[in-house]
C-alpha cells in the first residue's frame, strides 16, 4: 500500500520532530514490507527554522517539503501537500496528520486491516479514523463521532472498543487516512474554510455519499486537546454590541451547514446575530436545545 503522509505545520518544530520520529519509530521491518510511506509537509511560514532542522534529520521514507507565506493556516496547508501528492502518484491514499501528534506502534496493522475489513463488508474503501489520547490522563482527544441530533448537531464521541472497526458519521483530521477511491469521488478539501472545519466537512459528506468511515479498534496516536473552551457568557455579554459584532466569525459555520446540513443554515444565522444582540438568552436556549 503506498500512502502520502499530509502534515501542514507553522513553527513549532519540536512537535513536528516528536511527529516526524513517531512514524519512523512505527515502521518496523514487517510493516515496511507492506506499507510505502512518503510525506508531503507544508511549511507554512515558519520562523523558527522548521524546513533546516527536518532536512538535517534522517528518515526511512522521503519528505517533500512546500512552502507557504504564513497565510495558508491548517486548511490552505492540507491542500497545498494533498494538490502535490496527487501530482506526483499515484497513492492508494492519503494520510492527514497533525504535527502535534504522534503515531502508536498499532496503528500501521490496524490502517491495513481496516482497508481489508471495508472491502471485504462494505465493497468499497473508505475513511478509517485513528483516535488520539492525551498523554498524561490516557483520556480520549481527537477521533470520530455521531451526530445524535441532526438540528442541535449534538454529538457523541465513538471510543475505540480494542475490538472492532466501528462506524462513524464524521471525524477530526489528527490522524485521519482517506482511500483514493473517496478522492476520486469527493476530491480533496474545498478552499473556503478559513482554517479548520474541513474534515468535519469532509468526513461527513463521504458518510452522506455512502463510502464507510470507521474508528479503528485502538488508539492510533498521542495528541493533547489544545482547543480552548468558548469565552464564558457572562464575559461575553459584558462587551459592547459593536465589540460583539466585530468578533462575531459565523464564516467557518455557515458554509459547514450550507454543504453538509443546508436546512439548518438559516437558523444558524438568526442564532449568531442573537447571540449577539441577546446573549444570555442564546446561551440559555441553547442549553436547553442541548440538554
Amino acid at each position: 500500500m503506498k500512502i502520502a503522509i499530509l502534515i501542514t505545520v507553522h513553527n513549532r518544530i519540536a512537535h513536528t520532530i516528536k511527529c516526524l520520529n513517531s512514524i519512523r519509530d512505527t515502521l518496523t521491518p514487517n510493516i515496511r514490507e507492506k506499507i510505502e510511506l512518503t510525506i508531503f509537509l507544508t511549511d507554512d511560514g515558519s520562523t523558527d527554522g522548521s524546513q533546516r532542522k527536518i532536512l538535517e534529520q534522517k528518515y526511512p521514507m522521503p519528505i517533500h517539503i512546500l512552502s507557504g507565506d504564513g497565510s495558508l493556516f491548517w486548511n490552505g496547508g492540507m491542500i497545498v501537500a494533498w494538490k502535490a501528492a496527487i501530482e506526483m502518484g499515484p497513492y492508494d491514499g492519503y494520510l492527514w496528520l497533525n504535527n502535534d501528534t504522534c503515531v502508536l506502534p498499532c496503528f500501521w496493522q490496524e490502517l491495513l486491516s481496516a482497508d481489508a475489513n471495508s472491502q471485504k463488508i462494505y465493497r468499497r474503501r473508505g475513511i478509517y479514523v485513528g483516535s488520539t489520547r492525551d498523554s498524561d490522563s490516557n483520556s480520549f482527544t481527537y477521533g470520530g463521532f455521531v451526530y445524535t441530533n441532526k438540528f442541535t448537531l449534538k454529538d457523541k464521541f465513538i471510543l475505540p472498543d480494542g475490538n472492532s472497526f466501528q462506524p462513524c458519521e464524521a471525524a477530526h483530521g489528527n490522524i485521519t487516512y482517506v482511500s483514493a477511491d473517496v478522492v476520486k469521488k469527493q476530491g480533496i478539501f474545498t478552499q473556503r474554510y478559513h482554517h479548520g472545519g474541513s474534515d468535519h466537512d469532509y468526513t461527513y459528506l463521504a458518510h452522506k455519499a455512502g463510502f464507510p468511515v470507521l474508528v479503528l479498534p485502538n488508539y492510533s496516536g498521542i495528541c493533547i486537546n489544545d482547543h480552548k473552551p468558548e469565552e464564558g457568557v457572562e464575559k461575553y455579554a459584558a462587551l459592547s454590541l459593536k465589540e460583539r459584532l466585530r468578533t462575531m466569525d459565523l464564516h467557518n459555520t455557515l458554509l459547514f451547514n450550507r454543504r453538509c446540513f443546508p436546512w439548518r443554515y438559516p437558523f444558524v444565522l438568526i442564532a449568531g446575530y442573537t447571540r449577539a444582540f441577546f446573549p444570555n438568552f442564546a446561551q440559555w436556549l441553547y442549553l436547553r436545545l442541548r440538554s
